[in-house]
């Protein structure tokens, strides 16, 4: 009985730890397929078309909610202007009440007397009264055809800032495949530039070459690293601007920051 309890515990204890290191490997996997490298990978293969790039730029552009806000600003607008003419009429309802006192003469009698009397009253009032302001009326129907105009004049500026937006995406697009281009072409040339210079220094070591000419070469093979990480610079800036821009996240991150 014992000896069955104790292999039941071992059991159970053998399950808890391949669970547990189940779920330790499960969270610390990397996830590879996030990882780019412009040498080896197409950047236009890792992005979403160029098409839904420009949509979702207009779909996040705060400048495009903006004259959005505006259009429908303008139209209640323009609501406001086809009623105002409600403004001429008006209704006026008055009520008082109260105890009211007065110092009234003796007219029957005719004696120069007066008398003090008090009492209450209460009194009610109502009253419609309607305004012609010429002007107001003659300019109505121009009134309204300005707030049209100002409805008209914000969904233009929405087409154009939506335009300017898909130029500055494709602009962006079109700069970042160009510079993984460079990374390759950089890449190589810096491959080759260090190459050369380590046969250089054998050969100055061995006194073949002069020192002019070692220092021309070391002056090549740094341009050629200094172009190789400016054209890695360049590109991931404007992987960022892309990012920003069209408002997604794409979540690759570059092997060669």
């Amino acid at each position: 009985m014992a000896i069955g309890l104790k292999l039941r515990t071992t059991f159970i204890t053998a399950i808890i730890l391949l669970l547990g290191c189940t779920i330790y490997g499960q969270s610390f996997r990397i996830d590879t397929t996030r990882y780019f490298n412009p040498l080896t990978q197409d950047i236009t293969k890792r992005l979403p078309p160029l098409r839904v790039l420009t949509d979702s730029a207009a779909y996040n552009s705060p400048s495009m909610l903006y004259e959005d806000l505006k259009v429908d600003y303008y139209r209640y607008m323009e609501t406001s202007a086809a009623r105002e003419w409600l403004e001429y009429f008006s209704v006026n309802l008055d009520a008082v009440g109260g105890q009211w006192t007065y110092r009234d003469r003796d007219e029957i009698t005719r004696v120069d007397r007066y008398y003090l009397t008090e009492s209450w009253r209460t009194a009610f009032a109502g009253m419609f009264y309607i305004r012609l302001p010429i002007g107001a009326i003659v300019d109505r129907r121009n009134r309204i055809n300005k707030q049209k105009k100002w409805v008209e004049i914000s969904i233009a500026q929405k087409e154009i800032n939506k335009r300017y937006l898909q130029e500055r995406v494709i602009v962006v697009y079109n700069d970042l495949v160009n510079l993984q281009a460079q990374i390759r072409i950089y890449n190589e040339y810096e491959s080759f530039t260090m190459m050369q210079m380590q046969m250089a220094q054998n050969e100055f070591l061995n006194g073949e070459i002069s020192t002019a000419e070692y220092t021309r070469l070391k002056e090549i093979q740094i341009k050629g690293t200094v172009l190789y990480q400016q054209s890695i610079a360049e590109f991931n800036k404007n992987y960022q601007v892309l990012e920003v821009i069209t408002g997604m996240r794409f979540n690759l991150i570059n092997v060669l920051r």
